[in-house]
């Protein structure tokens, strides 16, 4: 075989290798990024889920505590005389106000002679309006006046978080009398003490 024959051979064999060689380097970087695209979507994936399960566990905790509710009792309200329940009398709750309520075993620690209120009310940090709560008296509103179905009201009290401030529209009205209690819920978890306010039906003695 010539010269020339051996020399073309040989030329032809570098640049077959040399196209093999830039093949598999190319596929071997496409993977590399395409791993590497692949990783970024996982870690950003569960960046999202850690900030979103911390929200909401941030969301839950601020939720629990805003659940302790303000335990003081009013000093404006004339205490009721000769209500069916005294103070110190064991109940058991039929109320459905709170998770735990119903069911729960206590005792009333104030009693008074004063309308109750159910209210629907827009918190004060804009949050989704609240209906049908129970119950409030007159010491709650800031005008500390007796009112009728449909008037509008500020609130005074902060028996629940954002309540303070808030506008309401009172949706129902009882003559009471207006029980404060003390209570075991239900579902576990510490005593509430001085609950704002039950009603008699709402109400069993033990």
């Amino acid at each position: 075989m010539s010269k020339k024959a051996l020399a073309l051979i040989a030329a032809i064999v570098v640049i077959v290798a040399g196209v093999a060689t830039a093949i598999v380097v190319g596929n071997h970087q496409s993977n590399s990024k395409n791993n590497g695209s692949m990783s970024g979507m996982s870690m950003s994936s569960d960046k999202k889920m850690n900030m979103s399960s911390s929200m909401n566990m941030s969301s839950s905790m601020s939720d629990m505590s805003g659940m302790k509710m303000d335990e003081s009792l009013p000093t404006n309200l004339k205490a009721a005389e000769n209500p069916k329940y005294p103070v110190g009398t064991a109940i058991t709750l039929e109320a459905t106000h709170m998770s735990g309520m119903k069911g729960a075993q206590g005792t009333v620690a104030a009693v008074y002679d004063t309308k109750v209120y159910e209210v629907t009310y827009q918190p004060t940090n804009g949050g989704q309006k609240v209906t049908g709560h129970k119950w409030l008296t007159k010491d709650d509103f800031k005008d500390m006046k007796d009112h009728k179905k449909g008037d509008k009201v500020t609130l005074e009290s902060d028996h629940m978080p954002n309540m303070k401030g808030a506008k309401a529209t009172i949706t129902k009205v009882e003559d009471g009398p207006a029980y404060a209690v003390n209570y075991q819920p239900t579902t576990g978890g510490n005593m509430v003490m001085n609950h704002k306010y039950l009603v008699e039906s709402e109400i069993q003695a033990r």
